[in-house]
């Protein structure tokens, strides 16, 4: 009888641990690591402590955590941390704990918004704060600079961290983009012990897509324009968005934008406009786009066609950005419901023991209750 999959997944995990520990030892003496044993983006950073004169059994440079840590400066990172607020607040009542936090970090490595428990007394994760900077060179390999600079998802645990001082942490983190498709930043959830990555990574993905659908509605000056081939997938993170200048300009597309419609997935857009991304549609459909009302049908090309809703006109930058009921739930939606279900589920899973329940999702009972009265 086979094991299941989750003890074989364990099982896995652990013996690939055990190659590393016995591989960590031989790689700080020159040797090179065994094919396949790391993922490429942690091999070159290993590879490039080991050129640095980093040593393994060395102490990392960690700064003294500080009672009021200084809160973002630049207009950038306020904004950065503005839209990664309300994913993280969701994220962080499904898998936050007593020895988790979770942080958004810029392009520089700066947190610049975190979440934690506030009763942690891991030395490993109480120097992490806001206005923290992180470092490879200070802190060895670890997933947010690797994120920044791969531009790609990263895991980092155990035996993964070039640094003994580390290893007993699990560390994930996901890029975030920007308006011209460039990194801007990564979100990352840090702990001590061990968490599914292939679960986590799908949440934190999703998150990372509504935090920089939450950027790109920043975009005041411009329409906002919704579309996705599915109308199911509208008023959801996974909707492309487009934000167009009076003009008719394409000033900026998100991910799933870029992809639908075929655009460059990073850099600056080319110079094109709505009609001519929308050519193949006629000229009642075309004149459409920028009115408001519900999800249309659009043709796209000669075999296809996408659903195109549009969510708001230019603000002025002294305005609030008054965006309707549907375009909000578009960023919100399902992880908001995501979190509220954790929190049932917790619930059930302790018999109605709310304080059980809570301590299993590190949040207070008032919040617990909050949480359950959202979701009525």
């Amino acid at each position: 009888m086979s094991a299941p999959k989750g003890h074989a997944t364990r099982g896995a995990a652990l013996e690939h641990q055990q190659l590393l520990a016995s591989a960590r030892k031989e790689f700080s003496d020159g040797a090179p690591l065994p094919d396949d044993l790391l993922a490429q983006p942690l091999q070159r950073s290993w590879e490039r402590l080991r050129a640095a004169g980093m040593q393994q059994h060395e102490t990392p440079l960690q700064l003294p955590r500080v009672a009021r840590p200084p809160q973002p400066e630049g207009h950038a990172d306020r904004r950065l941390a503005r839209c990664a607020q309300h994913d993280m607040d969701q994220l962080w009542s499904a898998f936050g704990g007593r020895q988790w936090l979770m942080y958004c970090i810029n392009t520089q490595g700066v947190i610049v918004a975190q979440r934690e428990h506030g009763l942690t007394d891991s030395p490993l994760l109480r120097t992490i704060q806001v206005g923290r900077q992180l470092r490879e060179s200070h802190l060895g390999t670890n997933a947010p600079t690797c994120a920044l600079s791969e531009d790609t998802p990263i895991l980092v645990r155990g035996n993964e961290h070039y640094l003994d001082h580390f290893t007993p942490m699990f560390c994930l983190s996901v890029p975030l983009h920007g308006l011209d498709g460039e990194v801007a930043g990564a979100l990352n959830v840090t702990g001590l012990g061990e968490r599914d990555p292939d679960y986590l990574l799908d949440y934190f993905r999703q998150g990372a897509l509504s935090i920089e659908n939450r950027l790109l509605q920043e975009c005041r000056p411009c329409h906002l324009l919704a579309l996705q081939h599915d109308a199911r997938w509208l008023n959801t993170p996974f909707q492309g968005l487009l934000a167009i200048e009076e003009n008719g300009r394409i000033r900026a597309a998100n991910r799933v934008a870029r992809r639908l419609l075929g655009l460059p997935r990073r850099g600056p857009l080319p110079e094109v406009t709505l009609e001519e991304v929308f050519a193949a549609a006629n000229v009642h459909q075309r004149r459409r786009l920028l009115q408001a009302g519900p999800a249309r049908r659009v043709r796209f090309s000669e075999d296809s066609a996408l659903q195109v809703q549009y969510l708001r006109a230019p603000v002025t930058r002294r305005g609030s950005v008054a965006i309707p009921a549907a375009a909000r739930d578009a960023v919100k939606g399902s992880l908001r419901a995501q979190g509220i279900q954790a929190v049932r589920d917790a619930v059930d899973s302790y018999r109605g023991n709310v304080s059980a329940a809570a301590r299993k999702l590190g949040i207070s009972r008032t919040t617990l209750y909050r949480k359950l009265q959202q979701g009525d």
